[in-house]
């Protein structure tokens, strides 16, 4: 029988975190779904994981280690389900996710391929949560994500129908790779949008890669036209992009201030969102990781 939802779940020689992620998944209040693990290792220890489960609804399915947009992009073409739903081996689903968004799913017009949800982030070694990400918006989200990832993908329950019209996970990006999606996929769907936190997004030592961050950012902008060719738009990248290098203590990150203001000397239309961004829990954990705090 086909799965109603098919969970993705990429991963890379993460076994404890992996069996925390599949436990969260097998404990939904909904069931009728199938969870398909892609192993960038090809780790025998992984694939001993999967099978100790003894579930029929899991299918392990050994990658090249071609990175996390290949491992995405297999587990949507191997899949079945008429929904996909994605979930990163660190983090982990609260167990009426996927209940809450098919809920919701039923009540939205036709034209809503997409239901995200808030997220904490959860700091794994101390067992802490350090804030709660809420949805910035609902509906026509284009115009929001041109500026910023307002989504979490681990959050995300997408119709398959979708991906034919948007296309997969580009996997040339080096990060930001699922904020392309994101920004792709709400040119053709509404986005919905559940403001309670239903998953867990783990925060840990040795995730974050500020240079491989930054590479994506600018990736963003060169392979998006109404970022790149929209002086408000583009000048609200650069000032993040140039604060976040000079937190990093990359002097380079003045110029990008710098031109962010040439393009628009007032603001226009960025300081809010700016001044949101500023007190943002993120943008809080990267200025922590910055510092080594975290």
């Amino acid at each position: 029988m086909r799965p109603k939802v098919s969970v993705i779940i990429p991963t890379y020689r993460r076994e404890s975190l992996l069996g925390r992620a599949i436990e969260s998944v097998l404990n939904q209040t909904f069931d009728e779904f199938e969870i398909v693990v892609i192993d960038g290792a090809r780790s025998e220890a992984t694939r001993e994981l999967v099978a100790s489960f003894n579930d029929g609804r899991l299918r392990y399915i050994p990658q090249n280690g071609r990175g996390i947009a290949n491992a995405r992009n297999l587990g949507v073409v191997k899949s079945r389900g008429e929904f996909i739903a994605f979930l990163d081996d660190d983090d982990r689903w609260r167990e009426d996710k996927l209940e809450r968004q098919l809920e919701l799913f039923k009540g939205l017009p036709n034209n809503h391929g997409l239901i995200y949800t808030a997220f904490t982030y959860y700091y794994l070694e101390r067992r802490k949560i350090l804030g709660i990400k809420h949805p910035k918006a609902a509906g026509n989200v284009y115009r929001y994500l041109l500026k910023d990832n307002i989504t979490g993908t681990s959050t995300i329950l997408v119709k398959r129908e979708c991906f034919k019209k948007a296309g997969i996970f580009r996997e040339s990006f080096p990060t930001c790779e699922d904020w392309d999606m994101w920004l792709r996929m709400s040119r053709v769907c509404r986005f919905g949008a559940i403001d309670e936190p239903l998953v867990d997004y783990s925060i840990h030592s040795g995730q974050f890669s500020f240079a491989k961050y930054l590479a994506g950012r600018y990736r963003m902008i060169e392979k998006h036209g109404d970022i790149k060719h929209n002086p408000e738009v583009l000048s609200y990248h650069l000032l993040q992009i140039g604060l976040l290098k000079l937190f990093g203590g990359d002097k380079s990150g003045a110029r990008d201030v710098l031109n962010a203001f040439r393009l628009n000397p007032t603001m226009r239309g960025n300081l809010r969102e700016v001044i949101s961004s500023a007190f943002d829990v993120r943008t809080k954990i990267y200025i922590l990781k910055f510092l080594g705090r975290l």
